[in-house]
């Protein structure tokens, strides 16, 4: 446990109201760190990692996003030196140019690709829910998570990113044996995962425990 760090790192989750945070937030709290919730009107991020965390719809955290002028104080965030984003599920869909999610909507830009469903078959069940394996890649900025690869995390989505370049992948998972992006980087101070490592038992911890203290050195 990283214990010892308290209050060294400053954690940041961004509110986007649109589901319960207390897992996530919970989660960072087990690891070792103080950490706030962040409202739409807190007009300054003063932190070292900000989490973008969500289940929903791309349109309505969009919305919201733009209307509370987030998503411009998000940009501004990641353009500075020795800043991490980390995005969860919905929020690492959010990193992407545009989603077909109930129509096109554009998203924050920050890693080129798109969001679409990840079965148009009448006969697929969806969303896809569960624990899966997940391969992790040892390349770019984040391949201290490849100690990770082939573990299983737990999943819940009916979207998945399409990053333009190989390089943005870092993890893949299968979906009705077609592989899609469970982990994505700008291998520089973002990265987000399809997967709630904050719901994934003691790996998640793991997880998350590595990521930040990699930050710290």
């Amino acid at each position: 446990m990283l214990g010892s760090n308290l209050n060294k790192i400053k954690l940041g989750i961004i509110n986007l109201k649109l589901n319960n945070l207390f897992s996530i937030y919970q989660a960072c709290h087990n690891i070792g760190y103080k950490t706030e919730i962040i409202d739409h009107k807190v007009k300054k991020y003063n932190h070292d990692i900000l989490i973008l965390h969500g289940v929903g719809s791309f349109n309505s955290a969009m919305s919201y996003l733009n209307k509370n002028g987030i998503g411009n104080r998000i940009l501004d965030f990641v353009h500075k030196k020795n800043k991490i984003l980390f995005s969860v599920c919905l929020g690492m869909q959010l990193l992407f140019e545009e989603s077909a999610e109930f129509g096109s909507t554009k998203g924050l830009g920050l890693i080129k690709g798109n969001v679409d469903i990840l079965s148009e078959t009448s006969e697929t069940r969806l969303p896809n829910v569960g624990w899966y394996d997940t391969e992790i890649y040892k390349k770019g900025k984040f391949e201290f998570l490849s100690k990770f690869n082939k573990n299983k995390f737990y999943y819940i989505h009916a979207y998945k990113a399409n990053p333009q370049n190989n390089e943005n992948i870092i993890g893949s998972s299968f979906f009705n044996n077609k592989k899609f992006c469970s982990i994505t980087s700008n291998n520089l101070n973002v990265i987000g995962t399809q997967f709630h490592p904050e719901k994934s038992s003691q790996i998640g911890l793991e997880f998350l425990e590595i990521l930040i203290k990699n930050f710290e050195n």
